[in-house]
């Protein structure tokens, strides 16, 4: 398992590497910070291009913006005061986490239940009615759930400092997440229910309850888990949408807010390493987590 673990670590390093170095080139392609400030004298815009290193070669600004990454030095924020990147971040992520923790796990358990149920009694009318509100929660668009849920219930969906407001935001980002783990777990429940294990079970009189939850449950939980990965990153890329809309003061509505004006180089580039670097270890956990549930996985 250990040598399991290293190897996906080490295919973490050209990941990110590759990732900053194309957001880098994208950052390039934006209109430099400040540049649409015409109250500042050409003298100043100059100053604060060269504070921020903006004066230099782009070969020359990437070195330096790796050297300081590997020191921890997030730089400067563009933002009033020029507060640290790594500040900014460190009041922020904790309301991301929270906000993309929570909704996963309300989508993970109310999708893997509606999944379950809608597989074992396929074809009736609990299957019917949960596929509809599936499809409708695939098919609705986040921003718009977010737009009504601000309009019509705005002391539950707007800022992040009441138990109420906490939960809206939640719901939302769960409920775009939920259909995924419902569909995965249907049609791999309904896959395994045929397997002949099954089958060989209720011959011998296993308890059907018994079944359900010791072996259709648990070998329909690998592909759930493995399909949980890039749902993580949904989550993260989600969040963007529902920070700004609802309010949230999380990282990704600051990610946002850096492409205004002026615009936040090293706030854009530290959130995208960080988001990365977030998703690498969500994809790490669960190829872990589907290694645990079957060993075999480890000596492919």
């Amino acid at each position: 398992m250990l040598r399991f673990i290293i190897r996906r670590l080490l295919w973490t390093i050209p990941v990110i590497l590759i990732t900053t170095f194309g957001t880098f080139l994208l950052v390039r392609q934006l209109p430099p910070p400040f540049k649409g400030n015409v109250k500042l004298p050409p003298q100043v815009k100059a100053n604060l291009l060269h504070l921020f290193g903006l004066d230099k070669p782009w070969y020359q600004q990437y070195s330096d913006y790796m050297v300081r990454l590997v020191h921890g030095n997030f730089g400067l924020s563009t933002k009033a005061g020029n507060p640290n990147v790594v500040d900014i971040i460190r009041d922020t992520l904790p309301v991301s986490m929270l906000l993309g923790g929570s909704a996963f796990v309300v989508a993970m358990v109310v999708g893997i239940t509606l999944g379950v149920l809608s597989a074992l009694w396929a074809n009736r009318p609990i299957d019917w009615i949960i596929t509809i509100i599936t499809t409708t929660a695939f098919a609705i668009p986040t921003f718009l759930v977010c737009q009504y849920s601000v309009e019509l219930l705005p002391y539950w969906s707007i800022g992040w400092n009441t138990l109420q407001s906490k939960i809206m935001p939640i719901l939302v980002l769960g409920f775009s997440i939920m259909p995924y783990f419902t569909r995965v777990v249907r049609a791999t429940v309904l896959e395994t229910l045929q397997s002949d294990f099954i089958q060989t079970a209720r011959a011998k009189g296993l308890p059907w309850r018994t079944t359900v939850i010791r072996h259709v449950v648990r070998n329909s939980l690998i592909p759930t888990v493995t399909n949980a990965g890039p749902l993580l990153g949904f989550i993260l890329t989600g969040s963007f949408l529902i920070e700004s809309i609802m309010n949230v003061p999380g990282v990704a509505g600051e990610f946002v807010r850096s492409f205004g004006d002026p615009l936040d180089p090293n706030m854009i580039l530290d959130t995208t390493v960080l988001v990365s670097v977030m998703i690498i270890l969500a994809n790490l956990l669960v190829d872990i987590s589907v290694a645990w549930l079957d060993p075999r996985i480890t000596n492919d």
